[in-house]
C-alpha cells in the first residue's frame, strides 16, 4: 500500500528516479537507469522562495518552445517532488526561459555541453 511518492535525479545523473513510502513499510528508491539523461535545471529564487517555487520553465528546440514546466512544493502526502526540473535529453533545449512568480522573465542560452544549469532570480539578463 503505497503512501507518498516524488520524483527527482536523486543521484545527479539527469534521469527521472522514483521515491515511494508504503504504510507500515520501507520506504524505496526506483533509480532509473536507462533512459538518456536530461539537462537538470536549478533555480536560486529571492530569500523566502530560494528555490523559485512557483517559477515556469521553458525549453527552446530548434524553432518552438517546449511544454511548460511549473517549479511547485508539496506535491502530495507527506511527499514532495524535486524542485530541480530535468529537461528532456534528445533533442537539447538551445535557451531555457523562466517565468518567475512577480512576472519576471529571463532568457539564457544553453552549453551543448551542459548537465546542468543554474538560473539566478536576481541576475541581470
Amino acid at each position: 500500500e503505497q503512501r507518498g511518492a516524488a520524483l527527482g535525479d536523486y543521484d545527479r545523473d539527469g534521469r527521472i528516479d522514483l521515491v515511494v513510502t508504503q504504510n507500515g513499510g520501507a520506504t524505496r528508491l526506483f533509480r532509473n537507469a536507462s533512459s538518456h539523461s536530461g539537462l537538470r535545471v536549478r533555480l536560486r529564487g529571492p530569500v523566502g522562495n530560494p528555490c523559485g517555487v512557483g517559477a515556469v520553465i521553458r525549453g527552446r528546440y530548434a524553432d518552438q518552445w517546449g511544454p511548460a514546466r511549473e517549479v511547485h512544493g508539496g506535491s502530495g502526502y507527506c511527499s514532495q517532488d524535486s524542485t530541480v526540473q530535468t529537461l528532456a535529453a534528445s533533442p537539447r533545449p538551445s535557451e531555457i526561459q523562466v517565468l518567475w512568480p512577480g512576472g519576471r522573465r529571463t532568457t539564457n542560452a544553453v552549453d551543448s555541453t551542459a548537465a546542468e544549469i543554474t538560473f539566478d532570480r536576481e541576475a541581470r539578463d
